[in-house]
C-alpha cells in the first residue's frame, strides 16, 4: 500500500513540477529557518542543566538598601558559611570571587588571564565540573594552589603533566597546579580559565559581613524547600549583625537553571540571556514555518478545481475517503521529506554564519544529540500533516456528483485562499515593522548623547602596585606623548564599573538618603571625559584638600533625589564611613550622563578622589589623527615604566557598545528572519500569480483583442493581490504597535514609534508583492492573443 501511495504521489508531483518546486523550496527554507532558531532556543534553555544536582542548587542573592537596583548577585563571604552551619537543609556550599586579570607565566608562555575565580574546595561538590587529574576533594584546600581548565593547561604545559608544577602570577607569586578539569561547557552562566583556592586570599573581605563580594551557591538536600530555606536566612543574619543592619538585606534563592534567562541583577557574573528573546524567536520560527505550510495550502486551494475532478473520478471508480486522505497525505509527506533533506543541506551551509551571529556552538545539538533524529522525523511528519491537511481532509470530502458537474463546493469565491494570503503578509509586515523599530532603537542608543565624549578614549589597566602607587610620573609621561589630548586615573569607569558604597549625608536620616553609585577618580577625570558641570567646580590637582576623599561631586539626579537644587548642593557634607572616607563637602554638580545601559534610567551618582591604591585603570584621550602612531608611542612609554607587564589596551566605546550586544544580535537575527519570511511568502504569491494567469488566459486574450493596454491588463491581475497584501499590513499594524511599544518600555530612553516606520513597512510589503506578481502578469499580458484564445 505505502509504495503504491508514494509512487502515485511522485507521479502527481512530477507532473506539476513548477508547483512542486515552489512548495519544496518554501518548505525547505521555512524548515531550515525553524531548525536554526530551534537550535538557538534549545541552547538557551539548557544552560546549567548539565550539573548533576542542578534541580536543587541555588544562588544566594539579596536586595539591599545600598544599591539602586532590584538586587545584587553577590553577598558577603561569611553568609554562606553561617547559613550552611545553621540550616541542616544545606548539603553543600561554595563561594566564588573574581580573582582579577593576572599575568601568568611559565617559561616563554606569558599571557594575561581574566575571568578566574577563587573558590572553596567544595566547588566540585556543588558543580559537576569534570576533574581529569588531581583529587577534587583536596585540590583547592591549600593556599597558592589552583585547578586549570584543559585548554589553559595545554597552553602552558603542552603535553606535560601539570600536576605539582608551578605558574608565576604577576611576576611575583608562584601557584602550584593541583588539578586539571575539562573546559567549562559554553552553556554555563559563568566560565573561567582556572580556579584559585580561596585560602589564597589575603585581604579582609573574606571576613566582612557587610561587603557583597562573593557569589554563593547552596546545594539543598532532597526534598528541601528553597522558599523555606530563604525564609530562615534573615534569622541567621540577625545572629551575626545588629537588627538595623540585618534589616537592610532581603535575601532569596535563585534556582541555578533559571539564572541565565531570568536574572538581571547588579554585578552578574556575565551578561545573561533574556527569556523574552527566547519567546520572540520561538514565535518567529513557528510563524515562518506556518507561512511555508500556508504556501502549500494556498497552492492546493488554487488547484482545487482540478484536484476536485480527480477526487470525483476516483470516488466514482470506488475509492473511499480514507484512501484519498492517505493519498493526499502521502503527497504532503513526500514533499515534506524532500524539503527536510534540502533544509538540512541549507542548515549545514548556514550554520557557521549563524554560529558567528549568535556566538554559540550549535552543530553538536543538531547532529550529536540523541533526540536529533526523532525530532527531525516529527518535524517532517508534522509539517506534512499541517501542509497537507486541506487537500487531505477537505478535497477528499467532495461529492462525486457535484464535482463531476464542475461545481467545487466552498471554493467558488476563493475566500480561504485570500485569507491565507492576508495571513502570510500580516506576519511578514509585522516582522518588517519589528525589524525597523529594533533598528531605530539601536540607532537611537548609538547616536544619543551620553553626556560625555566616549570617542578616542583608550583604557589601560594598571598591572602592578608600584604603578598604582606611583601613577603620577606615568601620567605625566603619557601626557607628553604627541597625539594625547588628556589622561586620567580611576578605579572604575562608566559602562557598569561603578561601585555601590553607602553614602551618609550630614543631617539626613539614612533611611531618607537615596542609594548612590560611586566613581572613584583622579582630578583630571571630568576634563578628560569632557563632562560638563551644572554648578561649582571639578576636582583640582592643585588643591590638596580635594584628594583622598576630601571632596565630592554629585550628578544632577543625585541632587534632585536629595531635594536640592544645584546651587544648594554646594557645601553640603557627605561621607562614606564603610570605606573610611570622612565627612567632606560637595564642590560641584556634574551634568547627568549615562553610566550604565540605556535600559536603565540615569541614577544618582557621586565622585570622589581616592587614595592611589584604589586606582585600577588609566584612561587616555587620543587626538583623532595618527591613532596608530599614538598607540605605538603609548606602548613605548608603558614599557619604560612596566617592563615586566605586556602592554594591553581597549577602547571605551567598545565597552559601552558591549552593553547592548544582545540587542544588536537580536536586530541582525530579526533582519534575516524578516527577509526569509518575506521570501517564503513571495514564493507562494508567485505560484498563485502563475496559477491565476493560467486560469485567466482566455480572458486576457479577449481583453487584448478588444483593445486593453498592457498597463490595464497588468493592473487587472495585480490589483487583487495588492489588496490582500494591504489588508495583511493593516491587520499587522496595531498588533505590531502594541507588541513593540511593550518591548521599548524595557528601555529607560527609547525612540518613539513613528508612523513613518509603519508606512515604510507597508510600502515595502506592497512593493515586494507587486514585483512578485507583476512578472507573471506581464508575461501573461504579453502573450499572443491568438494563442490565448486557442487555450483551453
Amino acid at each position: 500500500m505505502l509504495p503504491n501511495i508514494l509512487r502515485v504521489a511522485w507521479r502527481g508531483l512530477w507532473r506539476h513540477r513548477a508547483f512542486t518546486a515552489l512548495n519544496v523550496a518554501g518548505l525547505a527554507v521555512g524548515m531550515a529557518c525553524a531548525l536554526l532558531i530551534g537550535l538557538y532556543v534549545q541552547d538557551e534553555l539548557r544552560f546549567d542543566r548539565y550539573h548533576a544536582h542542578a534541580d536543587r542548587t541555588y544562588r544566594v542573592v539579596t536586595g539591599t538598601e545600598s544599591t539602586a537596583y532590584e538586587g545584587i548577585a553577590k553577598v558577603p563571604a561569611p553568609w554562606g558559611l553561617a547559613v550552611q552551619e545553621a540550616l541542616p537543609e544545606v548539603e553543600a556550599m561554595v563561594r566564588l570571587r573574581f580573582f582579577g586579570e593576572t599575568l601568568v607565566q611559565r617559561g616563554a608562555a606569558r599571557f594575561y588571564e581574566g575571568g578566574a575565580f577563587t573558590a572553596d574546595p567544595s566547588v566540585f561538590d556543588v558543580f559537576s565540573f569534570a576533574v581529569q587529574r588531581g583529587d577534587p576533594a583536596t585540590a583547592l584546600a591549600e593556599p597558592n594552589t589552583l585547578v586549570l581548565t584543559e585548554t589553559v593547561a595545554r597552553k602552558y604545559f603542552g603535553d606535560e603533566d601539570p600536576l605539582g608544577q608551578t605558574l608565576l602570577f604577576d611576576n611575583a607569586r608562584e601557584m602550584t597546579v593541583t588539578g586539571v578539569m575539562a573546559d567549562v561547557p559554553p552553556n554555563s552562566h559563568f566560565t573561567f580559565p582556572f580556579l584559585v583556592s580561596r585560602a589564597s586570599e589575603t585581604d579582609s573581605l573574606q571576613y566582612a559581613w557587610n561587603r557583597t563580594q562573593y557569589y554563593t551557591y547552596l546545594r539543598l538536600a532532597e526534598g528541601a524547600s528553597a522558599e523555606g530555606v530563604a525564609a530562615k536566612i534573615p534569622a541567621v543574619l540577625r545572629d551575626h549583625l545588629d537588627e538595623e543592619t540585618a534589616a537592610t538585606y532581603s535575601p532569596w534563592l535563585q534556582p541555578l537553571p533559571s539564572i541565565h534567562l531570568h536574572s538581571n541583577l547588579f554585578r552578574e557574573m556575565a551578561v545573561n540571556g533574556d527569556v523574552a528573546y527566547v519567546y520572540l524567536f520561538t514565535a518567529i520560527a513557528f510563524f515562518i514555518l506556518l507561512i511555508a505550510c500556508v504556501n502549500f495550502m494556498n497552492l492546493a486551494t488554487a488547484r482545487a478545481s482540478r484536484r476536485a475532478h480527480e477526487v470525483g473520478v476516483r470516488k466514482a471508480a470506488g475509492a473511499g475517503r480514507g484512501a484519498l486522505i492517505r493519498q493526499f497525505l502521502g503527497e504532503a509527506w513526500l514533499l515534506s521529506g524532500l524539503a527536510l533533506g534540502l533544509a538540512l543541506g541549507l542548515v549545514s551551509l548556514a550554520l557557521p554564519t549563524f554560529e558567528a551571529l549568535t556566538g554559540k556552538e550549535l552543530g553538536g545539538l543538531l547532529w550529536g544529540a540523541p533526540w536529533s533524529l526523532p525530532a527531525l522525523g516529527v518535524l517532517a511528519v508534522g509539517v506534512g500533516l499541517l501542509a497537507g491537511s486541506y487537500p487531505a481532509f477537505v478535497l477528499s470530502a467532495f461529492r462525486p456528483a457535484e464535482v463531476l458537474k464542475g461545481t467545487v463546493p466552498g471554493l467558488r469565491h476563493g475566500r480561504l485562499r485570500r485569507g491565507l494570503v492576508v495571513f502570510q503578509f500580516a506576519v511578514s509586515a509585522f516582522l518588517i515593522v519589528a525589524a525597523g523599530v529594533v533598528g531605530d532603537q539601536l540607532a537611537f542608543i548609538q547616536q544619543k548623547n551620553l553626556g560625555y565624549d566616549q570617542e578616542h578614549l583608550v583604557v589601560l589597566p594598571i598591572r602592578s602596585d608600584a604603578l598604582r602607587q606611583g601613577y603620577q610620573p606615568f601620567k605625566e609621561a603619557v601626557r607628553a606623548v604627541p597625539g594625547v589630548a588628556g589622561v586620567t586615573a580611576s578605579a572604575n569607569l562608566p559602562g557598569g564599573g561603578d561601585y555601590g558604597i553607602p553614602i551618609v549625608v550630614e543631617g539626613r536620616d539614612p533611611a531618607d538618603t537615596p542609594s548612590m553609585r560611586i566613581l572613584a577618580v583622579d582630578a583630571d577625570f571630568i576634563e578628560t571625559l569632557r563632562m560638563d558641570l551644572t554648578a561649582g567646580r571639578a576636582f583640582s590637582a592643585d588643591r590638596a584638600a580635594d584628594g583622598s576623599g576630601g571632596a565630592f561631586l554629585l550628578n544632577e539626579e543625585a541632587v534632585r533625589q536629595l531635594g536640592w537644587d544645584a546651587g544648594e548642593a554646594l557645601g553640603r557634607t557627605l561621607s562614606m564611613p564603610v570605606v573610611g572616607i570622612d565627612p567632606a563637602p560637595v564642590i560641584g554638580v556634574v551634568d547627568d550622563f549615562h553610566f550604565r545601559s540605556m535600559r536603565e534610567a540615569i541614577g544618582p551618582l557621586a565622585f570622589f578622589v581616592p587614595p592611589p591604591p584604589w586606582y585600577a585603570i588609566f584612561t587616555v584621550r587620543l587626538r583623532p589623527d595618527g591613532v596608530e602612531a599614538t598607540l605605538a608611542a603609548l606602548e613605548a612609554t608603558w614599557t619604560q615604566f612596566e617592563p615586566d607587564h605586556p602592554f594591553t589596551y581597549s577602547f571605551l566605546d567598545d565597552q559601552i557598545a558591549a552593553l547592548h550586544a544582545a540587542d544588536e544580535r537580536v536586530r541582525v537575527l530579526l533582519r534575516y528572519a524578516t527577509g526569509l519570511a518575506v521570501f517564503i511568502a513571495c514564493l507562494g504569491l508567485f505560484g498563485l500569480a502563475a496559477f491565476t494567469a493560467e486560469q485567466r488566459t482566455k480572458e486576457i486574450g479577449v481583453r487584448k483583442v478588444l483593445g486593453a493596454s498592457l498597463p490595464t491588463l497588468v493592473g487587472l491581475m495585480t490589483r487583487e493581490f495588492l489588496v490582500l497584501v494591504l489588508a495583511g499590513v493593516l491587520i499587522a499594524a496595531p498588533v505590531a504597535y502594541l507588541a513593540l511599544d511593550r518591548w521599548l518600555d524595557d528601555f529607560a530612553y527609547r525612540t518613539p514609534l513613528e508612523p513613518g516606520t509603519f508606512a515604510v513597512a507597508a510600502l515595502l510589503a506592497l512593493a515586494v508583492a507587486a514585483l512578485t506578481v507583476s512578472y507573471q502578469s506581464v508575461k501573461a499580458a504579453l502573450a499572443d492573443p491568438v494563442d490565448s484564445l486557442r487555450y483551453e
